[in-house]
Order: C-alpha cells, then sequence, then structure tokens
C-alpha cells in the first residue's frame, strides 16, 4: 500500500532525531523540568508534558518535510530556546504563543512521524529515501481513517444476506 499520491523525490527533510544517549540523559531531565515549568506558566490547565516533548519540538524545527505556520513554528523556536537556555531569560515570549496550539502541532508531528515510518516500512526504503511531507500525512491520514471506517463497518455489518424470516417447502 503506497500512501503517497505523486512521483518519487528526493525527501528534503532529515529523519527525526535519535532518542537521547545515557551521556546527556542529565540534560534531558533538566530541559523537561523546564519546559514543564514554562507549560505550567502559559497554561496551567494543560495535561502532563512527557519526557521526549522537547526533543520532539526540536525534530520538528530542524525537520524541512514538516510545514507549519509562521506563527506555530516561531512559538516553538520560542519556547524551545527558553527550554534550553539558549535565549535571554528575561526576553518575554510572543504573545500569541498559545501551549495548546503548540501541543496540537506537535501531537500532529508525532503522528507525522509515526506515519512517515509505516511508509517506510512499506516500501521497504529509509526514511529520507522518498518524499513525505505534512500534504502527504494529511493524504495518509484520510486513507487510514477510510480504512478505519471500512473495518468498523465489515466489523458491525455482514457480507451474507440475512437469513428468510420463513422457512416453508412447496
Amino acid at each position: 500500500m503506497n500512501l503517497h499520491r505523486h512521483n518519487p523525490a528526493p525527501d528534503s527533510g532529515p529523519p527525526a532525531r535519535d532518542p537521547p544517549s545515557p551521556s546527556n540523559t542529565g540534560n534531558v531531565d533538566t530541559h523537561h523540568e523546564r519546559l514543564v515549568a514554562l507549560v505550567r506558566a502559559l497554561c496551567p490547565d494543560a495535561p502532563p508534558v512527557d519526557a521526549g516533548c522537547a526533543q520532539r519540538m526540536a525534530a520538528l524545527l530542524e525537520d524541512a518535510s514538516w510545514a507549519c505556520e509562521p506563527a506555530i513554528r516561531h512559538g516553538l523556536a520560542a519556547v524551545l530556546d527558553r527550554v534550553l537556555d539558549t535565549g535571554d531569560a528575561g526576553m518575554p515570549l510572543p504573545l500569541d504563543v498559545s501551549w495548546p496550539g503548540l501541543a496540537r502541532e506537535l501531537e500532529a508531528y508525532g503522528d507525522f512521524l509515526r506515519l512517515r515510518a509505516l511508509e517506510s516500512s512499506l516500501r521497504h526504503a529509509p526514511v529520507g529515501g522518498f518524499p513525505f511531507d505534512r500534504h502527504d500525512w494529511e493524504h495518509a491520514r484520510d486513507q487510514e481513517s477510510a480504512l478505519r471506517e471500512h473495518q468498523r463497518h465489515v466489523r458491525e455489518a455482514s457480507y451474507t444476506p440475512s437469513p428468510s424470516e420463513v422457512f416453508r417447502i412447496h
């Protein structure tokens, strides 16, 4: 099943980052603590942030295959700079930074990575060895949704005709 709808071309985006190595786990913990505090400051009612969130944020910003709105990209970059302590800590975050919006983008990017990996295994090609961008992800997501709907219909219905109500011998 090929979820890609146009001709193959080289992928412009690098694959997602590898998980942290044991040597930098302490930094990951510190970054996670900073991100949790920042998310709580931005949105007190936000659900808990997982430990890999800062890494996904960095991967999203580096992945040329994932196109997002400039305001979202700017907000993610500002939050990541604050978490990594690379920006000016006294500099306020942009006014339009909304954690729920940023979290939705990170969730969509996580699904993008899942579907890109699935497409990679279906093609027997490495990630980056074929084009797969946000539009391809949206198409693949729609196809996956249609497949689930079909499977639900098959599970709840039957291909065989319903039995006769009365059996008569003439």
